[in-house]
């Protein structure tokens, strides 16, 4: 294993009901139908901003749409937050001598001023964001670009995501998708991958030397080079996380 890439919202940051509200109130501000926050989650897949609000809407959507958006958004990034154990995953990951990046369906704008606001945009190598690629996913265009950035084979990497559409996306791209579950996004389907109820299980799912402790206290002594993942994905799979998403 070489490279670990994230997406952001509902993986990284704890994001999803600030971004669903936004769009919720951002489509009802624009003449749009109401809709609830899970509503739009269910149909955020379709790609970024202009997409997502233009199939709410029924209509092509461009700048000024997307404005609206943003001003139900932007006032609510500043007080968002990574999960907790997310730092200390990247720590750990980055000690191990892994690249890190994140491929998410947001757009660049967002993802940027996301990742900032939560204080770990310094931690990636690469950001794909939905507006630079013509497919959103399960297509495997984002991540596949964010390989190519990170000059890392496909098979050599994991894409930890929370929904359905990440696990594809990484099924589809050749990598091993890791199910984000801390997430609790519903309609995942139990399967082959690798499920992680909290971040820092995806160290042991990866087979990745542990340099820090739970908490991400740095451990003394701990000089092990990166282990290669198993070669079945049910032997990755945590004990008592069976059959369960």
């Amino acid at each position: 294993m070489r490279a670990v890439v994230f997406d952001m919202d509902g993986t990284l940051l704890d994001s999803v009901p600030t971004v669903s509200r936004a769009y919720a109130d951002a489509i009802r501000s624009l003449g749009g139908p109401p809709v609830s926050p899970d509503e739009v989650v269910a149909g955020w897949h379709v790609g970024h901003t202009e997409l997502v609000l233009a199939h709410f809407l029924g209509r092509t959507c461009g700048p000024a749409e997307v404005e609206r958006f943003h001003a139900h958004l932007d006032p609510a990034v500043a007080e968002l937050r990574p999960f907790p154990g997310i730092p200390a995953l990247l720590d750990e990951v980055a000690d191990a001598g892994l690249r890190l990046g994140v491929f998410t369906a947001a757009t660049r704008r967002v993802a940027l001023s996301m990742l900032a606001a939560a204080g770990i945009d310094a931690r990636f190598g690469v950001v794909v964001a939905g507006d630079e690629v013509d497919r959103p996913k399960p297509a495997p265009d984002g991540l596949l670009l964010a390989l190519r950035q990170l000059g890392v084979p496909a098979e050599a990497t994991a894409y930890v995501g929370d929904a359905e559409v990440d696990l594809d996306c990484a099924n589809a791209a050749g990598s091993l998708g890791v199910h984000a579950r801390w997430g609790a996004r519903a309609g995942v389907r139990a399967g082959a991958h690798p499920v992680a109820a909290r971040p820092y299980d995806v160290l042991s799912l990866l087979a990745v030397p542990r340099s820090r402790t739970g908490n991400g206290t740095a451990r003394q002594g701990d000089s092990d080079s990166v282990r290669q993942i198993g070669s079945s994905a049910d032997q990755l799979r945590l004990s008592g996380e069976d059959g369960q998403s």
